[in-house]
């Protein structure tokens, strides 16, 4: 007979009862606090918008600047890094039709580079783009999307179908977009929070003409999705300074951990936020040491900003944290290299990105209001405590990025919506002192910086490259061939459909006999190919024609026979090729004209939005710079092609 179960039995049971009805009543509480937040700012930002009235004229502005052109490219990429972030989910995908198991899961998360949380944006973006691709039954040539180390970028890009690397790029795109409208909105609130809504509202406006964000949101990346959650980890944090909750506070570290995981640089956040803390403990009566020793509460932080950065690489998650560590190392690594094509000091890049970014009345405007808001930080005063956040921030990021080889607009992004609070809270308190000045300074500013970003943002509907595949497209027959010499369809413009000649499949016939030379003589013996048409681009074929001390690249490419080659073929003679269509602006060197001195350049920068790139962002100015050659006669190989040369007897 079974023994009636002890007094000690019963009480044990009656503890594990209260401890999972203790846990049950937490995760209650908890989903509970989490919608009464989330209700909470929904309600915040629709009365936002219902008390203010030009702040939806605002937020429709900066979605018009946005989403202006930003089919651009399509069925191409804007840039390297672009393609990469839509293909890093297909990889996964790719995997798994292979095998639907954990292993295949791991292999395809661990197929190329780790990239953080932006490998989760895209995959729940790229889920309609899947539904359609299962509908229309080409699972399988979607999933070669995802397959890409065995193959050159050339055949990858062509053997994915159009429509599908043009809805998936667009797709990611647009939600840069509205992001990118966050985070006007989101510099409004801070604006509103630490001043009133007109501080708010000409913050929200400059955050709107910056080149910069609109440049960013014309391309699929982490940099928008970065600033977004770093803004709202930012506004949290004076958010927090007003009202101490924990809530708030916690919220912020969830934000700033999201923000880190999308891209590293953004690990500033939780910098940001122990300010906020010891200001607010400063705030606080009693002994300064007391109010700031509160274990428990910032480790609770900590750990909830590291569980955001630890879940935001999906390697991670699937158990191989030596991917994390190698993109983690690259990160550091790579940034004190030089990279690129221009070898200059780092306050040159920190400069030359801001003039871009900003424009030069804007970037005037954003040193002289800095200037203004130094000797108020001293005050205390919600004020001065959200501005001294904000340049605190910005100082930490311009440190760190001292100390890097190379700075692009987009590294510096992050900055500017705070750059843009400082302004616009100067601009009010000279408005307030000197109406008259301040209204007209004010006035200056916005169109100005207005005109300089919209005179960028309408050339995304007349870029070179667009123009050069729009060209071909018209006159390019199925039997037509184009050559190009570069690695990377990104880097020319030629329609999808065409069959092209590059110099990274090189397997061709002479007289018969298949051979696969060099790269220097596959180049010189084009009329073995005898393309219809030739594209020449800036960096992979005209910069042959530069002097060596151009720069790092033009240096890297000095080559007599490749020289004479390409002036050849501008030339027109021996080869039977002519000039046909030219697009873009002409490098300086092919007018026999020097590089200007630096203040020329900078100023330039500052008042031409579309300025050369340098390395990962997109291609501007002359380096969208293309020439198309058509052939207008018969190809003779044997008269200028090295391959022939030993037949010839020379």
């Amino acid at each position: 007979m079974p023994q009636v179960p002890t007094r000690s039995f019963q009480q044990a049971k009656r503890r594990v009862r209260g401890r999972v009805r203790g846990v049950e009543t937490r995760l209650s509480r908890f989903g509970r606090a989490v919608i009464t937040d989330v209700r909470t700012g929904h309600q915040r930002v629709t009365t936002d918008l219902r008390t203010d009235p030009y702040l939806p004229w605002i937020l429709l502005l900066a979605a018009v600047l946005a989403a202006f052109w930003v089919w651009h490219r399509l069925p191409n990429v804007a840039t390297r890094d672009e393609r990469w972030r839509v293909v890093d989910p297909v990889e996964a995908f790719a995997a798994l039709t292979d095998g639907v198991s954990y292993g295949s899961l791991r292999d395809g998360v661990t197929y190329w580079r780790s990239y953080g949380a932006t490998f989760y944006v895209a995959a729940v973006v790229l889920v309609p783009v899947l539904v359609v691709v299962l509908c229309a039954g080409q699972v399988e040539a979607f999933a070669d999307m995802g397959r890409h180390r065995s193959t050159d970028f050339w055949s990858h890009w062509q053997r994915t179908p159009a429509w599908i690397w043009s809805t998936s790029v667009l797709a990611l795109r647009l939600v840069n977009v509205a992001l990118a409208v966050g985070c006007v909105y989101l510099v409004y609130r801070v604006g509103t929070t630490i001043r009133d809504r007109a501080t708010g509202r000409l913050a929200a406006l400059v955050v709107t003409c910056t080149w910069g964000l609109l440049v960013l949101a014309h391309e699929a990346g982490e940099d928008v999705p970065a600033v977004f959650a770093s803004l709202l980890s930012f506004y949290l944090a004076v958010e927090y300074l007003e009202s101490g909750s924990t809530r708030t506070f916690y919220w912020g570290c969830l934000a700033g951990g999201t923000a880190s995981a999308l891209k590293l640089s953004a690990g500033v956040s939780a910098l940001v936020l122990g300010a906020a803390f010891l200001l607010r403990a400063r705030r606080r009566p009693g002994n300064w040491r007391e109010t700031v020793w509160r274990p428990r509460f910032l480790l609770v932080g900590v750990g909830i900003g590291l569980a955001a950065i630890l879940g935001g690489y999906p390697s991670l998650l699937v158990g191989d944290p030596a991917d994390v560590g190698g993109r983690l190392a690259r990160g550091v690594a790579n940034k004190g290299e030089p990279h690129g094509w221009r070898v200059e000091p780092s306050w040159w890049w920190i400069l030359r990105g801001y003039l871009h970014g900003l424009g030069l009345p804007l970037a005037a405007a954003a040193l002289a209001s800095v200037a203004a808001t130094l000797p108020t930080l001293r005050d205390r005063s919600r004020v001065a405590d959200g501005l001294g956040l904000a340049l605190f921030a910005t100082v930490v990021y311009l440190v760190a990025f001292s100390r890097w080889s190379y700075v692009r607009t987009h590294h510096l992004l992050v900055t500017v919506p705070l750059l843009a609070l400082v302004v616009a809270t100067a601009a009010n308190r000279l408005r307030e002192r000197r109406p008259r000045v301040g209204t007209v300074a004010v006035a200056l500013l916005l169109v100005t910086s207005g005109a300089y970003a919209a005179a960028g943002d309408l050339a995304y509907a007349a870029q070179p490259r667009d123009q050069t595949a729009a060209y071909l497209d018209e006159r390019v027959g199925p039997n037509t061939t184009v050559e190009t010499y570069v690695r990377d369809p990104q880097e020319v413009g030629i329609p999808h459909r065409v069959d092209v000649e590059h110099p990274y499949d090189r397997q061709m016939r002479v007289d018969g006999v298949p051979t696969k030379p060099r790269v220097h003589e596959w180049i010189l013996a084009v009329e073995e190919r005898c393309p219809g048409y030739i594209v020449l681009n800036y960096h992979r074929s005209l910069l042959y024609l530069a002097p060596d001390d151009w720069g790092e690249r033009a240096a890297q490419l000095s080559d007599a026979d490749l020289e004479r080659y390409y002036r050849d073929l501008l030339a027109g003679e021996p080869y039977p090729y002519a000039v046909a269509e030219r697009f873009g602006r002409q490098p300086r060197f092919l007018r026999g004209e020097g590089r200007p001195p630096t203040w020329r350049a900078m100023l330039r920068v500052g008042t031409r939005p579309r300025t050369m790139q340098y390395g990962d962002p997109q291609d501007m100015g002359v380096n969208q710079y293309t020439v198309i050659l058509e052939r207008t006669g018969e190809c003779n190989p044997e008269a200028t092609s090295p391959l022939r040369s030993d037949d010839d007897g020379n």
